[in-house]
């Protein structure tokens, strides 16, 4: 038994600290994602991404000519500006010799240096001037500035020679002020050390253009206008955001026509800045959803360990009777326990703390890579948060779960032994707390469910290909490889009938099909009876995008790619009609499409084979010859992807200039892989020396890691409910623990009176049951809404009340009637005798 004790305490204990750690780790990653701090910035302003209203919704493209048409119409202290990403530099004074140092520097558009506030050490800030005037000028950071001059008070006025590569020549700058040390812009790279006019670009990159013109002088930040990144734009904190969408307003109405841009109805802002604030909304949204989840799972965790710590006092309610007897003071148990409190405080902070940077490391792994916003999610901004969080966090928990305690152990009401029953409100907040540990147990079991039902559904999704198990083979460019020269041979081939009489016909193949020949013939050196395809795959971006094609008075966007004939059986594509393209003798104009694209054009896929659609650029007539099933080549969880396939023995050959995919049927053996990359690579010495495999992997592979997403997801709901499990189970065990030591004397007296053990049994369990039933009907109340929520975080639509709920809705109570048997079957076959004479 006192084994037993001992384990529960430990595990609630555990189950403690890792909620303090979730829920510290949850606000601050909210308050890192809510603070949008820049470093280096002035205080006394707030940053916003500022962005354009269309009819769709809010984008953050603007181009950084609309910026500086922008200029002179803002007030009370707002400006906007931006930078195209950091560029390699090689920075030299003029007496230098060499290559020089090599610094990263943005192209600042707009009011982008004074937008941010940076500390000046030395001279002045770049501004609209510079960048309209083409000026030759740069600011550089403190930093540079000791490295290259020895000083920043020195370096203003300095000449500065750069270049954007080692190769091309330099440029000569002066440089006009000089940054403190610790600001490095707003778009997160830590060695930004150099801010340049985006109008020197064509200069500095040997474009074959210019900015300013001598009819144009100064319209540098018009002429070369960029966009892609988010502009920056900042408002003292003074200004409220309903004053900051009245200057927008009126900053808008003062632009001329001509600066509107497509389709723009307004500006608008997204707080805080942010590298991409509609992905940082939805992570916003996210957190705060987590923090709900883990604040009550830390305030369940806390009340567990109190009523563990309430039962074993009230099991040592006689040994502390005993030392009361013997001469210990109220002062010296109370002290005693202060101590152990403390103590366990300590040992909680340093649990926690683990955990949480266990929990960053999980983070990282699981989303910090895809994520757009890990370059604000560092290490040490979530450490500056969690070292007060944390502390402040444990000393609430600890306040709430000792002090009560405390105070009972000062009047000593810890006896408890007159009474058989406990009171009215100690039954209410039992049943309360079990029910809402039920709860929310049961609301994670659904997630978790749905999660994983998603993820088994994507996982075995059909995509229209790769149904026989395959390898994919990656060939990609060499590093620092420029390249191959494609050309396009003519082959002759002669042909004797059986009359005697001689046929020749010259065929134009692309450098593409005579490469998948080579590749073809060294795969069957190598392994006979492997088929070697060139085509699309899913999960791999492909070398074009969508055109439009059109047939008759019908158009539609579709993606044009090339494949081999041996594409269709390699990759198990299944041709609803017509034919496959000639093994024999490539016809140019011949295509195969999808059936999606085949009724946007024909109506109906039969009706499709024979007929002709023209593409866009370069505009040429092609002749259908098949139509195939419809292609997710982004996967299962987006749409099928038009597609018109030419042949790729006379397609565009981009595959011997940048390197593709091919696919290899059957599967290569992990044995068997070194001996086809090494014929592979000599085949592609010979044809395209530029290009090398990379990589062999199975179809099951590349299917795997098209759902890697919803895998990962799956693996973060069923943590998180495992964990909401774990604490509503350990809950369930401690209060009927503590339920059955407060009624042992009255369960004797029944016992004694003639209640058979059936019947005590039954009520503890039933009673146990029906607390679990109440939460999960509960958790049924709340499914529409929770399953709006799953859908938001996931973007899978999935039914609340399906198949999925009731089976982990059911897992759930029978954990829960597991939990509750041994103990009510202890307590059943309890002897009267012995639990009276232990009370």
């Amino acid at each position: 038994m006192r084994n037993t004790a001992t384990w529960m305490q430990g595990l609630a204990y555990a189950l403690l600290a890792l909620a303090i750690a979730a829920a510290a780790l949850a606000f601050a990653t909210l308050r890192v994602l809510d603070s949008g701090a820049i470093p280096g910035t002035a205080s006394g302003y707030r940053y916003y991404t500022l962005g354009a209203m269309r009819s769709t919704g809010p984008s953050f493209d603007l181009s950084s000519g609309a910026l500086q048409a922008l200029q002179g119409n803002w007030a009370d202290g707002v400006s906007a500006g931006m930078a195209l990403y950091g560029q390699g530099f090689q920075v030299r004074t003029p007496t230098q010799s060499g290559m020089g140092r090599l610094a990263r520097g943005e192209l600042v558009t707009g009011a982008y240096l004074e937008t941010l506030h940076p500390r000046l050490r030395a001279g002045r800030l770049l501004g609209p001037a510079d960048i309209d005037d083409c000026m030759p000028v740069a600011v550089i950071s403190a930093g540079l500035a000791h490295a290259l001059y020895g000083g920043s008070a020195v370096a203003v006025g300095r000449s500065l020679a750069l270049a954007s590569k080692g190769t091309t020549p330099s440029v000569p700058v002066r440089v006009v002020g000089v940054l403190a040390a610790g600001f490095h812009g707003a778009y997160g790279a830590r060695d930004t050390a150099l801010w340049l006019p985006v109008s020197l670009a064509p200069v500095i990159n040997q474009m074959p253009f210019k900015a300013c013109t001598p009819q144009f002088p100064h319209n540098g930040g018009k002429n070369f206008s960029i966009s892609g990144p988010p502009a920056v734009l900042s408002a003292p904190a003074r200004v409220s955001l309903a004053q900051l969408d009245t200057l927008l307003a009126n900053a808008w109405q003062r632009l001329p026509a001509s600066a509107h841009g497509k389709a723009q109805l307004g500006l608008v802002v997204s707080a805080p800045f942010s590298l991409s604030p509609q992905e940082r909304l939805r992570a916003a949204h996210r957190t705060e959803l987590y923090l709900a989840l883990s604040i009550a799972a830390l305030a369940l965790a806390t009340i567990n360990v109190f009523t563990l710590r309430w039962l074993a006092l009230v099991r040592r309610r006689h040994v502390l009777q005993l030392e009361r007897v013997l001469g210990a003071t109220r002062a010296y148990l109370r002290r005693r326990y202060v101590l152990r409190t403390a103590a366990l405080a300590l040992a909680l902070l340093l649990a926690s703390a683990v955990l949480s940077t266990l929990g960053y490391a999980a983070l990282h792994a699981l989303a910090g890579h895809d994520s757009v916003l890990w370059a604000s999610l560092t290490l040490a901004s979530l450490l500056r948060e969690l070292a007060w969080v944390l502390p402040l966090l444990l000393l609430v928990v600890v306040l709430a779960e000792a002090l009560p305690l405390l105070v009972l152990l000062q009047r000593e009401r810890i006896d408890g032994g007159s009474r058989v029953a406990l009171s009215r409100a100690d039954r209410g907040i039992g049943i309360g707390v079990l029910v809402a540990e039920v709860l929310l147990a049961a609301v994670m079991s659904c997630a978790a469910a749905w999660a994983l039902h998603y993820a088994w559904q994507q996982r075995h999704a059909d995509l229209g290909m790769l149904h026989a198990p395959a390898s994919v083979v990656s060939i990609a460019r060499k590093p620092g490889s420029g390249p191959d020269i494609v050309s396009i041979t003519t082959t002759t081939t002669t042909t004797t009938n059986k009359s005697g009489s001689t046929k020749t016909r010259s065929v134009s193949e692309s450098a593409q099909g005579l490469l998948l020949h080579a590749l073809r013939a060294a795969l069957a050196s190598a392994l006979p009876g492997h088929e070697l395809a060139l085509g699309p795959l899913p999960g791999h971006e492909q070398m074009t995008q969508p055109e439009s094609y059109t047939a008759g008075r019908r158009a539609t966007s579709a993606l044009g790619v090339s494949a081999s004939p041996q594409w269709l059986h390699a990759a198990s594509v299944s041709l609803l009609t017509g034919n496959n393209f000639s093994a024999h003798q490539p016809d140019p104009a011949a295509v195969l499409i999808d059936a999606r694209t085949a009724r946007a054009l024909f109506g109906h896929v039969r009706a499709a084979v024979g007929q002709t659609l023209q593409s866009g650029m370069p505009t040429r007539t092609l002749r259908v010859i098949g139509v195939i099933v419809p292609l997710y080549l982004q996967g299962p969880d987006h749409d099928a992807q038009q597609v018109v396939i030419d042949d790729a023995r006379t397609g565009m050959a981009f595959f011997p200039l940048l390197g593709g995919n091919l696919l290899v049927r059957p599967r290569i053996g992990a044995a068997q892989q070194q001996r086809v990359r090494a014929a592979l690579d000599a085949a592609l010495q010979r044809q395209a020396p530029t290009l090398q495999v990379t990589r062999i992997e199975s179809s099951q592979q590349v299917l795997a890691r098209l759902t890697r997403t919803q895998t990962r997801q799956a693996q973060v709901f069923l943590a998180i409910a495992l964990f909401a499990w774990a604490i509503a189970l350990s809950g369930v065990a401690a209060h009927l623990r503590l339920y059955l030591a407060m009624r042992r004397r009255l369960a004797a007296i029944r016992s004694a009176l003639g209640a058979g053990p059936r019947r005590l049994y039954g009520e503890v369990l039933g009673g146990t049951l029906a607390l679990a039933g109440a939460g999960i009907a509960l958790s049924l109340l709340a499914a529409p809404w929770l399953a709006q929520q799953f859908a938001f975080l996931s973007g899978a639509q999935v039914s609340p009340f399906g198949l999925a709920t009731w089976i982990a809705l059911v897992v759930l109570l029978l954990a829960v009637f597991l939990v509750a048997h041994f103990p009510a079957r202890r307590a059943a076959r309890a002897e009267p005798a012995t639990s009276l004479h232990e009370l």
